[in-house]
């Protein structure tokens, strides 16, 4: 009986610890908030992964999710990214969330700067390219995870394919790639690489002929913030009209280019939603270092590679996460 009865003293005592570390491991979320501001808008496929990540992350966590998304991709002026930020700030005062997630440059420059920066409001960033200096982040109540492209492997892989070693960078008028650029330009190619940034589907398609005439490889890059983008008719052209090989370092473009050495947005989402909680838990953003995105998948266009005469090392096909056939 007295074995019985310190078997089972044992047993409460290890369910008691079990219960204990539960509780500290997983403490109750419910009632707390996270207001997410998105510089772009819900069917941009880069800031759909990073949503993707914040939700996988948040979920069973009890927290509440509010989203304001800026659209600056499809409307890239001043005053209204400006006026964007307002609405954001009103969502804030509204909902009182107790941290902010905001992703992209634009989030940064018009909502946190102004209105977040030197306040107690914890905020963690992602999906800021390469510095966040420019910001004057991180700070007491900011920290996140800067967005960083795989340029290097990206174009060795490129140049096994191609005349000679001139690049060209096509893409969306956007602030976000103005920034890309001028940081590809002066990390990579010594100011070399030519530029074409558009805002029209057919400054696009002009511009994408004329690049190949006077470069060997090109990135193109997001197309979000092109007006009157059309994913069929893209692919039609770009079938119809690629000549030299061509790359992005988002795996969404596949269907688009030749190759693509991609990000995983999901990841960027993952980390603000993790440190969100954290934060939520009771960590100090100032005390959690900047990060810098780390994971990436290899894609492989096959129709385009097929049209270009291009047959890929069988190294590639076994290592690439994304085929497109078509």
């Amino acid at each position: 009986m007295r074995a019985c009865s310190m078997t089972r003293r044992r047993a409460l005592v290890a369910l008691g610890q079990l219960t204990a570390a539960i509780a500290v491991a997983a403490p109750d979320l419910a009632g707390k908030r996270i207001l997410w501001v998105d510089s772009y808008h819900e069917g941009n496929p880069w800031n759909d992964g990073i949503g993707r990540g914040i939700a996988a992350t948040l979920k069973d966590r009890g927290v509440e999710l509010r989203i304001v998304r800026m659209d600056t991709a499809r409307h890239p002026d001043e005053a209204f990214a400006r006026e964007a930020a307002k609405r954001a700030k009103a969502a804030v005062d509204d909902f009182k969330p107790d941290v902010v997630i905001a992703t992209d440059d634009a989030a940064a420059k018009y909502f946190v700067v102004p209105y977040l920066k030197d306040g107690p409001l914890p905020v963690v960033f992602a999906g800021v390219n390469w510095d966040a200096s420019a910001y004057g982040f991180p700070t007491r109540t900011i920290t996140g995870m800067l967005e960083v492209d795989l340029v290097r492997p990206l174009v060795r892989a490129l140049r096994e394919y191609a005349r000679g070693d001139r690049v060209a960078y096509l893409s969306a008028d956007t602030q976000t790639q103005a920034k890309v650029v001028a940081n590809y330009n002066q990390h990579f190619f010594s100011g070399g690489m030519q530029v074409r940034l558009v805002r029209s589907f057919d400054e696009f398609k002009r511009a994408y002929l004329e690049v190949q005439t006077v470069a060997d490889m090109l990135i193109t890059g997001n197309y979000a913030g092109v007006a009157g983008w059309d994913d069929a008719a893209a692919r039609a052209f770009i079938m119809e009209s690629t000549r030299i090989p061509t790359g992005y370092v988002d795996g969404y473009m596949t269907p688009l280019v030749l190759l693509t050495m991609g990000k995983l947005p999901e990841e960027q989402g993952e980390y603000a939603a993790d440190t969100a909680l954290k934060i939520l838990r009771g960590a100090t953003p100032g005390n959690i270092p900047l990060a810098v995105n780390k994971k990436a998948v290899l894609g492989l266009n096959l129709v385009l590679a097929e049209k270009l005469g291009i047959v890929f090392n069988p190294a590639l096909l076994k290592n690439a996460g994304i085929v497109h056939r078509g």
